[in-house]
């Protein structure tokens, strides 16, 4: 079973608070670049990473995952 990011989270995030994608990587302290990875469910990126999008969305961690 794989896990993946749930982006929707963070797309309806940014969308209901009227972010740019550049304020939210303000707001979690992670760059664009890593963000990309994140909402492309690619997997080379620190896990500190996602810590941080969690604590911005006040989440915990494991409500970023999705089963696959």
């Amino acid at each position: 079973m794989e896990a993946r990011i749930n982006t929707k989270l963070i797309e309806d995030y940014i969308k209901d608070n009227n972010l740019s994608k550049k304020e939210f990587c303000k707001l979690c302290g992670i760059s664009q670049p890593v963000l990309k990875k994140i909402l492309r469910n690619q997997q080379n990126f620190y896990i500190t990473a996602l810590f941080k999008v969690a604590r911005t969305l006040k989440l915990h961690i494991h409500e970023l995952f999705i089963r696959v």
